[in-house]
């Protein structure tokens, strides 16, 4: 039985993350300066607790270290463990940097947003290292984006994404994730607590209803979702990374006004290119296994069958995949693969644009511009294409594009200048459709892996030597394994829920922390090194 501890979980997005880890049978710490919202809290955790576990109950200051100690030893006095730390408390304090008060507010900000955090996670490691535990830290779009006369509170912030990406890449030998949540608006009591008034707290949601590409601000539910996720087996691949969970916040730029986690996807669609093997193939199986109708699609008439039929054993009501050999480079195979599905299902609610391929060729090289062509066609061009295509259906069901990227986007490889091309410019297709399509009800969104063991690497290579290469890997990577397709496939039914219903146009990192740990490449053996990517 896990035990989560989240800090400021008195009210707001801490109270509404403790009931929901209660809600899904955890042992849940509840903690805050105030007691009667304490005891508060801690009654509807009990309500929802399907074994009706009573929470423990501490009042504490997070800017105090003794009683953040206290915290931490009531915590391990009464469950023997922490499996899960949530650091939730903050405050967002307004002053102009020439104010005579700044360096007070600058001192308070930092203070409760970042040193609170680093005590805490510091006297917890050695708890969660015994439970190959979890940190989340609560952050902020802020920390990327400035705010007029916030400039603390954005400080405080940025310095906290960074402190997640350094932990990391430290704790992950000790078998402990860190990931952070970062919000857009949210309706908390945030504002309140800085010293707005009520009505001027009400005021200030409003515009970001009509201005968020999903049409709405957030929900306090919406980050719980997200850190339950995070804290879940299913994102055990995923370390050092910025869950953005902001409405489209950023991709419209800025607008600058631990139960399993299970899915249910009856009566949706779903459409994986690149299906028959895979990232592709696991997804597909995935969504089948969660209730969805499927669409398997790939160049091998076999494959495709073979993932159809794995989809149809797992399916709860024995739903038959739809079968359709295509090539995702043909604009008629793609036309005759919307058109299909279709005429089969009558609708399509979640498309999912994993083909791809990654071919390796030095600038120099006098083949490169074929190279060149070869990959954009395949990973980009078809993207654009079949989105542009499927705009009209998913419009009427308000539907999902997830996007299969790469760590490659941000991050060069040596001879892979056109794969690294591609995906960095699918990123930004990403971020720039979220913002145009949000007002029609369809969010967009990535998944970037970092080193997945499947058959896009290497498809000539000997068995043997791939398996020691992606061992080799892994033992770079902080979460100590590289991916599998299923981490990805998770990542992606994450994002198509509508437990992420707030997120659009965000980049979901699932690299077992390679960005974070700033891995960069492993000498390629030359059985591998000769040969190319592909991922059909």
């Amino acid at each position: 039985m896990y035990m989560a501890l989240i800090t400021g979980s008195s009210s707001g997005i801490g109270a509404a993350t403790a009931i929901l880890f209660a809600k899904s049978g955890a042992n849940v710490v509840v903690t805050g300066r105030n007691a009667g919202r304490v005891s508060e809290v801690a009654k509807q955790c009990l309500d929802v607790s399907p074994d009706g576990l009573k929470a423990l109950e501490v009042v504490a200051d997070v800017t105090r270290d003794e009683d953040l100690q206290r915290l931490v030893d009531t915590t391990f006095k009464t469950f023997g463990r922490i499996d899960i730390v949530v650091n939730n408390a903050g405050i967002a304090l307004r002053c102009a940097f020439d104010d005579p008060n700044y360096v007070n507010v600058y001192r308070n900000n930092i203070k409760t947003d970042l040193d609170s955090v680093v005590f805490l996670t510091h006297i917890c490691v050695k708890h969660l290292e015994k439970t190959k535990g979890n940190i989340i830290n609560i952050s902020s779009i802020r920390s990327v984006q400035t705010a007029q006369q916030y400039s603390a509170y954005c400080m405080s912030k940025s310095a906290l994404d960074m402190f997640t990406k350094c932990l990391a890449a430290e704790l992950g030998p000790k078998g402990i994730r860190v990931n952070s949540v970062n919000p857009g608006v949210v309706r908390t009591n945030i504002l309140v607590g800085a010293g707005a008034s009520q009505a001027d707290s009400d005021q200030a949601w409003e515009p970001y209803a009509r201005l968020y590409p999903v049409g709405r601000y957030g929900d306090v539910s919406d980050i719980a979702h997200a850190v339950v996720y995070l804290a879940s087996d299913e994102s055990s691949f995923i370390t050092g990374t910025a869950l953005v969970a902001d409405g489209g916040h950023l991709a419209a730029n800025g607008l600058n006004v631990i139960a399993i986690v299970s899915y249910n996807f009856a009566g949706k669609v779903a459409l994986i290119t690149g299906s028959s093997s895979g990232i592709g193939a696991a997804t597909a199986i995935l969504f089948a296994k969660s209730g969805a109708n499927v669409v398997v699609t790939g160049r091998n008439a076999g494959r495709v069958s073979e993932v159809a039929k794995q989809c149809l054993d797992v399916s709860p009501d024995r739903l038959k995949a739809l079968e359709v050999v295509a090539d995702v480079t043909s604009d008629e195979d793609l036309q005759r693969l919307v058109d299909t599905t279709i005429k089969t299902f009558g609708k399509i609610d979640i498309l999912v644009n994993n083909a791809g391929i990654a071919l390796r060729c030095a600038f120099d090289d006098p083949n490169y511009v074929n190279v060149y062509r070869n990959n954009i066609k395949t990973d980009l061009d078809s993207v654009v294409f079949l989105t542009h295509i499927c705009v009209k259906h998913l419009e009427k069901t308000k539907g999902n594009v997830i996007n299969i990227s790469s760590v490659r986007s941000v991050q060069t490889r040596q001879d892979f200048s056109a794969y690294c091309m591609s995906k960095s410019a699918l990123d930004m297709f990403t971020k720039c459709i979220a913002a145009e399509l949000g007002t029609k009800g369809i969010r967009v969104n990535n998944v970037n892996p970092g080193a997945v063991r499947t058959n896009i690497a290497y498809t000539s290579a000997d068995e043997s030597a791939k398996k020691a290469w992606y061992d080799d890997y892994g033992k770079l990577y902080p979460v100590g394994r590289v991916g599998e397709g299923y981490d990805m496939g998770n990542a992606v039914l994450y994002l198509a829920s509508d437990e992420s219903s707030f997120i659009t146009g965000t980049v979901l990192v699932a690299d077992g922390g390679h960005l974070a740990a700033n891995v960069y490449e492993m000498k390629v053996p030359k059985l591998l090194s000769d040969s190319n990517m592909n991922n059909d």
